[in-house]
This record gives structure tokens, sequence and C-alpha cells, in this order.
């Protein structure tokens, strides 16, 4: 059997990842813990959206399950981490590591000279730099509050104002990630303003103010939500990967299961 490889600096993971988009746009230069590597295969400490730290291996599927099944949560930095995150065909390799929860999401990008524009809905304003309490309680009102990131760097929020009625009928939220790329979370349209284009509008502003703060834009959306992945892809979005996520039992070794939890992860 193989051994891990400790990669010594943010350089050499970038490199043994080919620069893989979730490595060079989502990571901050200083590891949350050491990089590891198993023949092609990569595994690295990611943080979401929520602040909530957690593994992803990335790489060839057969080096990427040689990986997941030796000992890396025993290496030094790594005892702790309960969350991962692999592509989906991987599925049935967590299962049998007993991981739960498992949550399907899709990793997309977007960078300058992508984006497919539509006009704007006539009577509608774009407002940038909109009132965050505000924003966050519609996100809660028409969509949900429990994705929206509790202290976003750079928090900055867009709308789309109804010029007939006053009321804002679509917002979405764009921050840093430790990586310093533009992270898209929290779109959300009014049920009742539904098919007027609205979702397609805030998400391009969304990108167009982004592109502006960073040379990428990212997203990441559940595998369940058609509407939104049909969206982001005819935006000029691109698919970095398809993956799944969840948790691996609490306890120092693989194995070891403990009593069911309701608890689990997302990107």
């Amino acid at each position: 059997m193989r051994t891990l490889t400790t990669l010594d600096s943010y350089a050499a993971l970038l490199a043994a990842a080919d620069r893989d988009p979730l490595v060079e746009f989502e990571l901050a230069p200083e590891p949350l813990a050491p990089p590891l590597a198993l023949g092609d295969a990569v595994l690295f400490v990611r943080e979401n959206q929520l602040g909530s730290a957690g593994a992803v291996a990335i790489g060839p599927h057969d080096d990427v399950e040689e990986l997941l099944r030796s000992d890396w949560r025993h290496q030094p930095g790594w005892a702790a981490c309960r969350s991962i995150t692999a592509d989906r065909p991987l599925r049935p390799v967590l299962e049998s590591l007993g991981v739960r929860g498992l949550g399907t999401w899709d990793s997309l990008s977007i960078r300058a000279g992508e984006l497919v524009r539509r006009p704007i809905p006539r009577n509608v304003t774009i407002e940038h730099d909109h009132d965050a309490a505000v924003a966050r309680d519609f996100v809660a009102r028409h969509h949900t509050a429990r994705w929206i990131p509790p202290d976003p760097v750079g928090e900055e929020w867009t709308a789309l104002r109804d010029n007939g009625t006053g009321e804002i009928v679509a917002t979405g939220l764009a921050a840093y990630t430790p990586g310093r790329a533009i992270r898209l979370t929290s779109i959300a349209v009014d049920a009742r303003q539904r098919g007027r284009g609205l979702g397609w509008a805030v998400t391009q502003a969304l990108v167009d103010r982004g592109l502006e703060r960073s040379r990428t834009v990212i997203l990441g959306v559940d595998e369940d939500n058609l509407v939104g992945r049909a969206l982001y892809r005819a935006i000029g979005f691109r698919l970095d990967h398809e993956l799944v996520s969840g948790l691996f039992p609490r306890g120092p070794s693989r194995g070891t299961v403990d009593p069911p939890s309701d608890e689990g992860a997302h990107a």
C-alpha cells in the first residue's frame, strides 16, 4: 500500500491539485491542516460559507478511495476533522466508511467574458450595497436562513426593487472566500414574483459586481435544486465538481459509530 505524503505549502498543494478551482479560489495560503497526497489524490481543509471547516478529497477516483481508506485522520492536524467532501461517484466509498448525513451539490465558477446577459426586467432597479438586515430578513421569508453566512468577509448584498410597488423582489449575497474569490450565496426571489426573470437578473447583477472585486465568482448549489442548477449553467457558470459531503461518526477512529444524529453537512 502506498503511503501518505504531507505537502509542505499552499504552492505544493496547488501544483499537486493541478490548480483545481476548489484549491485556487477557496483556500487561504495558510492551510488549516497540513495538506496530504497519495498518488494523484490530494486532501485539504476547506472552509464553507458558514465558517465550518471540513476535509475535501479530489483527484483520480481510485487514488482518492485509497487515500480515504488510509489513516489520514490520525495524521497531525487531522484528528478533529469530521466533515468530508469528495466527487459524487465516491458516495459508496463514503457510505462504507460510515459517513452520514450525505448531501449532494455542485461547485460552479464563472470568469470575465463568460456571463450570458439578458435585459433587466422592466420596472426593476438594481441596488448594490443593500441593507444587510433587510436582505437577510427577505431571504429568511422567501427562501431559508439556514445557509446565510453569519459573519461573511466583504459582505455585500444586491437587491432588485420593483419600481411600481417599491418592494424588494429579489436579493443575493456576495462575499470573499478565504482564497479571495467572490462566493455568491442566499440568492432568493419573492415567490409571488417568479416568472419575471428576476432570478437571472439578480444573479447577473451579482456576477457583474463580483467580477469588479475578484477575477472569479463561485457558488455551490444543491443537486436537487433543479431550477437553480439550470439557471446558473445557462447564465454561464461552468461546472467544476459534482460533490457529496457528509460527516464521520464521532470518535477518534473510523468504524466507531455513534447513536443516530440529525446533524448534516453542506457545501
